[in-house]
Formats: C-alpha cells, structure tokens, sequence
C-alpha cells in the first residue's frame, strides 16, 4: 500500500491465539507483478502448539515454503550432533540439537568420554567412539528408538573415527588391530570386517564420496605431518590431496560429492587451525575462516551451502554455523565446551 519497494519478493503475514492454538497466515508476493491479485505466490494457514517451541516450528515452516518457491532445500527439521563437557565432571557426552541451536538435548550418559559422532544418511544410526569400557570402542545408537544397538570391535588397543558409506550398510573406522591405526570396513553389526588402507603411519577419519561410494578422503601420516588424502574402497589409487604444509584433518564431503571442507595450519603454526573447502577434481582451495582462534571439525549441512564446525574464538570451544563462502557465521551454543558437530537430515 506504499512506496514501490526494491525488493525482488515480499512476505508478510500476521498471527493470533485461536482456541489454545498458535494460528499463523504467511504471504508471498511477487513485488514486481502489478496487480496484487497476479502477484500472489502464496497464501497458507499454519497451525502449531501455543507455544515457543511452537511458533518457531510455524515460522521455520513458513520460511521452508519460501525457500521451495525458489527450488531452495530447507533446513528445517535437520539436526547437529555434537560432543559437549558441560555434563562435568571431566565427562565428554554427545549432545544433539535443532540446526538454529534450540532444542539442546543430551544422547548419551556414559560418565566417560563419548567423542567422534557420525550419522547414517537417513538419520537413523548414529556411530561413535567412546571410553566407556576402557579402551576406545565403537558404538552404535539407534535415533528413532533411542537405543544401542550392538556393534562388533575388533581386538585392539583402539577402535575410532566412525562414518557411514552412503547407503548405511557398511561403517567405516580406524583400528589399531594391525599395530598401526589403519582403515577398515565392516557391516552394520562390525561383523565381516575388511582392511582397507596398507601403510606403517597412522591413518584415520574415513570419509566415502555420497555421489561415489568406491571413493573416499582420510587423514594420513605416511608422509610426516598428517595430510588429506584420497583412495578407492579397496585401498588403491592412493593420493595426497593437500600440498604437504602444516597440518591437516578432519575432511568432510559436500553433498555434491565434488568438495570437502577440512581444518588445515597451512600458513600458520601447528595449533592454528582454520576451515578451508577444496575442489577436490582441481585441488583448488579457499580459506573461509581467518585469525579467530582455533577452528576445526567442518561438516556441511543437508544443503551444501551452510557449515557448522567449532571455534575457540568465543573463549572455550563452541559450535558456530557459517554459509560456505565463510559469511553468516553464527553462534549455537555457550555452555562447556562443545566440539565435533555433524548436520545430518
């Protein structure tokens, strides 16, 4: 009903309590159509409880519809899990919240130190390494059921660094079964487990291509300081990814299955970490985090165009989102310390 606005769309909307609920109406318009009547995209009711909880569900549904006029993929609904201390006690527990940071709750109660978290491509099984009996062992926790599901460890002082192929029926990890921590794969229980990696350094973090299943990045120290590399699922075809400066770890594969973000010291001295993405056909990279303390653990969220990862630069470790060109970056958590966060569906 005013001036012509510069904005491309316009959404609008207002809100009531009507018979104890969370009663909400959400429009779309296209502002450079003009007859409003033409320039509607949509008009939708929404219901929720009467409540935070929620008229945040109704808002977060309202910007999904949005987004999907676009041909955008909503975030509502996604999850972070992450390892948090704020248990005390010297405790390390996987926690799990709503991809805004809401909805912080605790998954496991080990009294011990749970680490390394990583998620089915459903978003049913949720692997992780813990010290619960001792030695580093790997465990498999259902989401829908919020049960433990047995999971065979082969013999070894170590068993660590879960993740899941594609597909879910196979669960890649690093043991020490050999004398060294190599790679291997086994089935959904750990049984008809498989050597995969064949070298005398320690390798770690198995990560499989979502577009590629016979391809996949890890961590490796065989040629000195720990580097990214790349190899096939029977161990062939091995190549360094990263130059060979400083240190490099935590690799983690765009949805795309062409890019992987990573914590690198390229540049700096060993301790400072920084976030970077590679283009993995060209080897190009670009550093999307800068100065701001230590900042590790980058996984990508269901879009492939937002990155959760943990930073020291708030004082402590915290989890904080970013989009991929390294702006947007906001903080999701500010109690303990909290580290290694995955976004899964």
């Amino acid at each position: 009903s005013g001036a012509p606005v510069n904005a491309g769309y316009l959404g609008f909307g207002y809100a009531a309590e009507q018979g104890g609920q969370f009663v909400a109406f959400g429009h779309l318009y296209n502002t450079s159509v003009a007859d409003a009547s033409s320039a509607k995209l949509f008009r939708k009711l929404y219901n929720a409880p009467l409540s935070e909880e929620g008229a945040r569900k109704a808002g977060h549904d309202y910007a999904a519809d949005i987004l999907s006029q676009f041909g955008a993929p909503s975030l509502a609904g996604t999850k972070i899990y992450y390892v948090s201390d704020r248990s005390g006690r010297g405790t390390k527990e996987i926690w799990v919240m709503d991809f805004d940071g809401t909805n912080q709750k605790r998954l496991t109660s080990f009294n011990s130190i749970s680490t390394m978290p990583a998620i089915s491509s459903d978003g049913l099984r949720m692997a992780f390494t813990t010290y619960a009996k001792g030695q580093p062992r790997i465990m498999m926790y259902s989401t829908e059921t919020g049960r433990f599901i047995p999971f065979l460890n082969p013999e070894a002082s170590m068993n660590a660094t879960p993740t899941f192929t594609p597909d879910g029926q196979q669960v890649l990890f690093s043991s020490s079964i050999s004398g060294y921590s190599q790679i291997y794969a086994a089935s959904q229980n750990g049984g008809g487990m498989r050597r995969i990696s064949t070298s005398r350094a320690i390798e770690m973090e198995p990560k499989v291509n979502p577009k590629n299943p016979s391809e996949l990045v890890f961590v490796s120290g065989r040629g000195g300081l720990q580097q990214i590399y790349k190899m096939n699922m029977d161990g062939a075809d091995v190549t360094r990814l990263t130059t060979g400066e400083g240190e490099a770890s935590n690799p983690a594969w765009n949805p795309d299955g062409q890019h992987i973000a990573f914590a690198w010291t390229r540049g700096f001295a060993p301790g400072n970490w920084n976030v970077f993405i590679m283009d993995v056909a060209s080897r190009e990279t670009m550093q999307l985090t800068h100065g701001q303390g230590r900042n590790e653990n980058p996984t990508w969220a269901p879009d492939g165009l937002h990155l959760v990862f943990s930073s020291n630069r708030a004082g402590g470790s915290q989890i904080f989102t970013m989009l991929a060109d390294g702006t947007e970056v906001k903080q999701l958590t500010t109690s303990g310390n909290n580290w290694m966060p995955v976004w899964a569906k």
